[in-house]
């Protein structure tokens, strides 16, 4: 008999290996994803004039092109060296998605979107209508959020957030009432098709367009492009569907991101082209945007990180911050 084998067999839960760091992440995510899904109708419940539920679908065959006439024409702040320049200078951050909305209009909450909305219209005190004085002071103007770029999976509404999954789309899940509009008859998204939610609540320490990247395209050789021309020209549409869609719902603030350039290894730097290119197409160009923002946290450390680095962030922000659009 192996009493060496017999010993080990029969070791203590104490001697055993903790598991890997990132399978103790999966479930603490899970955790979150419940708790999210547990607190949000308490949350929601007091804001019941917001559908958070509400979302579109749009296609690039039915989106039309920008008309330039009514471009609001923004351009660069008198502290800027081209100052009076048509367009916004894009700046990339090492940041969460929801993080940089906030950074952009940091004052935007539900009353501030909906102004004309009291917490108190609901209540009946018995009061009559013709003794009530009435408010005649004029109303704030409602406050238009950033919108942001949900960078999502084409077949699965919300990504892999209700199993731990963590991803640029499961953090915006983790956080949020995202998940609630996006409907299952919706998927899978179209190739240059996307979503748009009007009503986003964060609820944990904008607006918001769905949209999926290639999924693991052919890449060169050096893995540094598309292998194939077309897969360029589609991810150049679907910024296109991207840009339409927010413009058309009134928005001039946005949050992007590194379109594919995670799970579905498309190329950064050719990704990062498409869409300084795309912005300054003659439709897009002309003051559309008050403000552009990349929100690419930094996949590579040390080192090997920051806006030198060979990370998503470095490539980005070495492509496009700074760049007028």
């Amino acid at each position: 008999m192996n009493t060496k084998l017999e010993d080990r067999s029969e070791a203590s839960p104490s001697q055993q290996k903790p598991p890997p760091p990132w399978l103790k992440l999966r479930n603490e995510l899970r955790v979150t994803s419940k708790e999210t899904r547990d607190v949000l109708p308490t949350i929601l419940s007091a804001i019941s004039h917001v559908d958070t539920t509400r979302s579109s679908k749009h296609h690039i065959t039915n989106l039309r092109p920008l008309v330039p006439q009514v471009c609001p024409g923004y351009v660069l702040p008198d502290d800027d060296m081209e100052a009076g320049r048509k367009g916004t200078r894009i700046r990339v951050l090492d940041a969460d998605t929801f993080d940089a909305a906030l950074s952009m209009q940091p004052f935007t909450t539900v009353s501030s979107v909906f102004p004309s909305t009291s917490s108190n219209d609901d209540d009946d005190d018995g009061d009559n209508d013709d003794d009530m004085e009435i408010d005649s002071s004029p109303q704030p103007a409602a406050t238009k959020p950033v919108a942001i770029l949900n960078l999502a999976s084409e077949k699965h509404a919300g990504g892999g957030w209700l199993n731990g999954a963590l991803a640029q789309e499961e953090a915006l899940c983790y956080r949020s009432s995202l998940y609630l509009s996006l409907h299952p008859e919706y998927y899978p998204i179209p190739r240059l098709g996307a979503m748009y939610t009007p009503s986003c609540v964060i609820i944990r320490d904008g607006l918001v367009i769905t949209l999926a990247a290639i999924r693991r395209p052919r890449l060169s050789a050096d893995e540094q492009k598309f292998a194939d021309v077309r897969d360029r020209e589609l991810t150049k549409t679907k910024v296109r569907v991207v840009l339409r869609v927010a413009v058309l719902q009134g928005h001039t603030k946005i949050v992007l991101g590194a379109l594919g350039c995670g799970a579905f290894y498309n190329p950064p730097r050719e990704v990062a082209e498409c869409f300084i290119e795309v912005l300054r197409e003659p439709e897009f160009a002309g003051g559309w945007w008050e403000d552009v923002v990349f929100a690419v946290l930094d996949n590579k450390k040390g080192d090997k990180g920051g806006k030198d680095g060979e990370g998503n962030f470095g490539v980005f922000y070495r492509a496009l911050h700074g760049e007028v659009v």
